[in-house]
C-alpha cells in the first residue's frame, strides 16, 4: 500500500478516537448537569458565597445551590430562587408559614408573593397557590428571598450560591 495512504489512514483513526473521546465527555458532562450531580461545574467554577451575600451577586452568574450537603443545578437567579424555596416548603411547617405570607407581601406596584400569578409580571410558581414574583433584578431578588426566609423564621446560615469565576 501507499506510504501516503497509510498516513492518512493513521491520521483518521486518531481523528475518530478524538471526536469519540470528545463526545463521551459532553455526554458525561450533560448526564451530571441532569442527575443535579454538577461535577463538571464544581471543577469549572470554584466561587461559593452564602446567600447573604447579594449586593455581591449582581453581574454574577448563578451555576449552583447548595443548602446544607444537596447541590441543585441553577443556572440563572429565578431558578435559584425557585429552588431554594422548593426546597424550603418541603417542611411542612415552613411550607405553612410561606403559605401565611401569601398575598400580604406587596411592592409597590404588584404583590411579591401571592395565591395567583395574576398581577405579576413575571411569577414563577413554587406549588400549588404559591407563586413568587421575579421581575427584579439579582439583588432585588436576594433581598426578597431573604425577607421570605427570615418572616419565616429559616435559617439561611447552610445555603450558599455558587456562581462562575
Amino acid at each position: 500500500m501507499n506510504e501516503k495512504i497509510k498516513e492518512i489512514e493513521k491520521i483518521q483513526v486518531e481523528l475518530i478516537l478524538t471526536i469519540n473521546s470528545t463526545f463521551d465527555k459532553i455526554k458525561k458532562m450533560i448526564e451530571e448537569s441532569e442527575n443535579n450531580t454538577g461535577k463538571y461545574f464544581r471543577k469549572e467554577y470554584t466561587l461559593k458565597y452564602p446567600i447573604t451575600y447579594c449586593a455581591g451577586f449582581k453581574g454574577t452568574k448563578p451555576v449552583s445551590v447548595n443548602i446544607g450537603n444537596k447541590e441543585i443545578i441553577a443556572p440563572t437567579w429565578k431558578k435559584v430562587i425557585e429552588e431554594i424555596l422548593k426546597e424550603v416548603i418541603k417542611d411542612k411547617n415552613m411550607k405553612q408559614n410561606i403559605m401565611n405570607l401569601r398575598n400580604i407581601m406587596y411592592g409597590r406596584t404588584r404583590t411579591r408573593l401571592s395565591n395567583s400569578k395574576d398581577n405579576m409580571k413575571s411569577p414563577i410558581q413554587i406549588d400549588k397557590n404559591l407563586y413568587i414574583e421575579t421581575h427584579y433584578d439579582t439583588s432585588m431578588l436576594i433581598k426578597l428571598l431573604l425577607d421570605i426566609l427570615d418572616n419565616i423564621k429559616y435559617n439561611y446560615n447552610e445555603i450558599e450560591i455558587i456562581v462562575k469565576e
